[in-house]
């Protein structure tokens, strides 16, 4: 997933301001990490871009490629639902057309100025400050930041410009790491249901398909409240960001979020690890060590593969959903938590339990929310499409490659493929496909290094003939190979935990 590169732009902060306004770079970090509705995050960074150049208001427009139009995607403006700027017009438009940033001591005095804002709000513009938004060094133009009127009455320097380009390369990040696809459309376009529906996207979390539009709904309706919440889904489908977006967006935003992934952990130290144990409990415990439960107290506890939970431990994880009270091991002591459990699963628990393989009073327990993910080849190629897009930007970025392209043909085959991996196995296509194209403008379909049967795959009569065990256990045994049978290895290419792997295999009869 992308990561903030903040660290890269500290050395230019402090070289164009001697006070604190570094606090814009480690709250916008602060922000990338939390914030997942992508239309709060902008806003909240509109606030941190106007507190730390002490203006009076600022705006963060976006370009329209299409129509090469500047909308202001969140801005201090009450008056206004938004701007919509020509290409060219006012001073933000024209530092779009020319790439170059402006400062303006006297707006009304300046050609550039376009005063029908002004006219409209009864908000006097009296200077400004306005630079572009570019996905990298003299790469394209996502948009424009401006900011209006220090509050202390002087006038902007170069060195408040200088400080307005490092915070541009932050807004850049925010831009290009959570596309927003066609940008938000113009108020007629929208109807009064469309703009009352949840956000049509989260970040970090991608698809406008009819399904991924029910789980922004989940999500907001689960954020909402303290429910304990069931995410189902097979491997690579985006669980944990699901359960960070709940937990993120949930009055609990504050507290911690604390992962617990029950197939790592050997079935021996697992009650250790989810409750604590006290000094002397055991060879070896030589102090008290608080458990995952104590450590999410105030925040979100995220059980992921709640289906291998050993079945002696459910029970106590029962009691914890029921009365949030659990004991230490070797401990006597009742210890009482304030913490939501959000669990996911790739296994089917209603199946487990009428089995008797997992408990049924904990299935009902953990199921009050169910939130199922969908599959990614069940999601159409749109989101295929903008889910490729992506992750050759993102990679492209990291690995320093520079603009790349598909090839029409690549995207056929990434829309015919079965992904039996899900987003995580086409998120690792992409990077390998990056890597491998070399100084090459356009990646081809041997960049992708997918199965040769993926031609074959796209055949009705033959499609019709595979299972969905079936596409799974052809994609097992081909990361097993790739793994040259080291089954830690291929779990690890899997990003599945080792037992995982071993159930699967038993599954498929597979030596």
């Amino acid at each position: 997933m992308p990561v903030v590169r903040v660290a890269g732009n500290i050395a230019a902060a402090m070289a164009v301001s001697a006070d604190d306004r570094l606090s814009f770079l480690l709250g916008v970090a602060d922000l990338l990490r939390a914030e997942v509705d992508l239309d709060i995050l902008l806003g909240k960074m509109v606030d941190l871009i106007a507190e730390s150049m002490q203006g009076e208001r600022a705006t963060v427009y976006v370009a329209d490629p299409r129509t090469g139009e500047l909308l202001s995607k969140v801005a201090h403006l009450p008056e206004l639902t938004e701007i919509r700027l020509a290409p060219g017009q006012g001073v933000a438009g024209h530092v779009a057309a020319t790439g170059r940033p402006v400062l303006i001591p006297q707006a009304k005095t300046d050609e550039r100025f376009f005063g029908g804002v002004d006219a409209q709000t009864g908000y006097e513009t009296r200077s400004m400050i306005a630079v572009p938004v570019r996905r990298a060094r003299g790469g394209e133009l996502l948009g424009v930041v401006q900011v209006l009127n220090r509050k202390d009455g002087n006038v902007w320097t170069e060195s408040d410009v200088r400080m307005l380009e490092v915070i541009a390369s932050q807004v850049a990040t925010v831009l290009a790491e959570t596309p927003l696809g066609a940008h938000a459309p113009a108020p007629h376009e929208a109807t009064d249901e469309e703009r009352a529906r949840p956000p049509a996207r989260y970040n970090k979390i991608l698809g406008d398909s009819p399904a991924m539009q029910r789980v922004y709904e989940l999500i907001a309706n689960a954020a909402a409240t303290d429910a304990t919440v069931l995410v189902r889904g097979e491997s690579g489908t985006g669980k944990e960001l699901v359960a960070r977006a709940i937990h993120a967006n949930s009055p609990r935003s504050h507290g911690p979020f604390v992962k617990l992934d029950c197939t790592t952990i050997p079935e021996g130290l697992m009650e250790s690890e989810l409750f604590g144990h006290e000094r002397g409990a055991f060879t070896g415990a030589e102090r008290q060590v608080q458990g995952k439960c104590e450590l999410a107290d105030g925040g979100t506890l995220f059980l992921d593969e709640i289906g291998d939970l050993p079945s002696q431990l459910q029970g106590k994880l029962l009691r914890i959903l029921q009365d949030r009270e659990f004991e230490r091991v070797g401990g006597r002591k009742t210890l009482r938590v304030d913490v939501r459990i959000v669990a996911a699963t790739n296994r089917d628990l209603a199946v487990m339990a009428a089995r008797g393989q997992f408990r049924q009073d904990l299935y009902y327990r953990l199921k009050v929310v169910e939130l199922e993910l969908p599959p990614l080849r069940t999601r159409g190629a749109s989101d295929i499409d903008l889910l490729a897009q992506y992750f050759l930007e993102l990679y492209a970025r990291k690995h320093g490659r520079g603009t790349r392209t598909f090839s029409p043909t690549v995207l056929e085959e990434l829309r015919r493929y079965t992904w039996p991996g899900n987003v995580r196995e086409l998120e690792h296509t992409i990077e390998r496909a990056v890597v491998v194209v070399g100084s090459a403008p356009q990646i081809l379909p041997e960049h992708l290094g997918l199965p040769e049967s993926v031609k074959a795959q796209s055949k009705p009569e033959t499609m019709a003939l595979m299972t969905l065990a079936d596409v799974e256990k052809r994609h097992i045994l081909k990361m097993l190979d790739a793994a040259g049978g080291n089954r830690t290895k291929a779990a690890q290419l899997l990003d599945i935990g080792r037992n995982t792997l071993q159930r699967k295999l038993k599954e498929y009869g597979i030596e």
